[in-house]
């Protein structure tokens, strides 16, 4: 591990001399590991130590055991993807009202930090997937530590980026891609994790904006697509109506039990869904 200095970035990620100045004022709240098991288990770490400050940003070239949502594993191979984990306490973003915008600000602030430092336009797959030519190009996952009555005392917002991944272990091969799937000839992961740290910073102290929910509605993935999922031991499939105000997806469908039964709209709080037909 090591504090921001030019060798350790020059080390560790592309260089981009000129975006030093941009990040040199970061030195305190910007850690940079070679290897490490995940940055969200180091996050964990840190602030059970008393060691994390709000805004902290922990970057990884490698993740041995990175994680995913619901168990899954989140596939992390050196030198070609981009890991970082953002730690925030500040009370004022871990507002009950909006805490479950979390992820859904998470997946705007990538999508955005991904246009405009790799020049390509990533789509969001609820709620916390990035999809780039119909292949999955990035990874979220929010955790909250030691709650307090209604709310966390902080927030984990782990993001895993394919940038130039080639080989994919053969489980998810069909449908794992990276950006440079697009035929970009490069993609600066220095200035990508600057801009995503300020993107995340940006929309988690903006979570009641509900230009978020535009800007996230803009790259819907899965609006008007036909769709599977269960809930409560039930298998369901419907028609992807876009999220609510909360962040909740809603599905217009017919009930697997009762396949005739009037359709009817479905707010989705949690779980995985499954896109028909891919």
């Amino acid at each position: 591990m090591s504090e921001l200095t030019y060798d350790a970035l020059d080390a560790l990620l592309l260089p981009d001399f000129p975006l030093m100045t941009d990040v040199v004022d970061l030195h305190h709240r910007l850690l940079i590991y070679e290897d490490i098991d995940s940055t969200n288990s180091e996050a964990r770490r840190l602030l059970d130590a008393g060691t994390a400050s709000d805004g902290m940003l922990l970057i990884a070239n490698h993740q041995t055991a990175g994680r995913g949502r619901q168990g899954h594993d989140f596939f992390s191979p050196a030198d070609t993807g981009l890991y970082v984990s953002l730690i925030r306490t500040d009370p004022d973003v871990l507002v009950p009202e909006t805490l479950s915008r979390l992820t859904l600000s998470a997946a705007v602030a990538t999508a955005e930090a991904i246009e405009e430092t790799a020049g390509v336009s990533p789509q969001i797959k609820w709620v916390n997937d990035l999809y780039y030519r119909d292949k999955k190009v990035c990874g979220i996952l929010t955790e909250s530590w030691d709650w307090s009555v209604d709310r966390p005392k902080a927030v984990i917002i782990g993001v895993g980026i394919n940038c130039f991944t080639r080989s994919f272990p053969e489980d998810i091969r069909e449908t794992a891609g990276s950006l440079k799937d697009g035929g970009i000839d490069f993609i600066d992961r220095n200035r990508l994790a600057v801009a995503l740290w300020d993107r995340l910073n940006y929309w988690t102290d903006h979570l009641s904006d509900d230009a978020m929910l535009k800007e996230y509605r803009a790259r819907d993935f899965l609006l008007g697509k036909e769709i599977s999922f269960e809930r409560n031991g039930n298998d369901y499939r419907g028609l992807a109506k876009g999220i609510d105000d909360d962040g909740k997806l809603l599905v217009e469908l017919e009930s697997a039990l009762i396949p005739k039964s009037k359709s009817q709209v479905l707010a989705l709080d949690s779980g995985e869904v499954h896109i028909l037909g891919w």
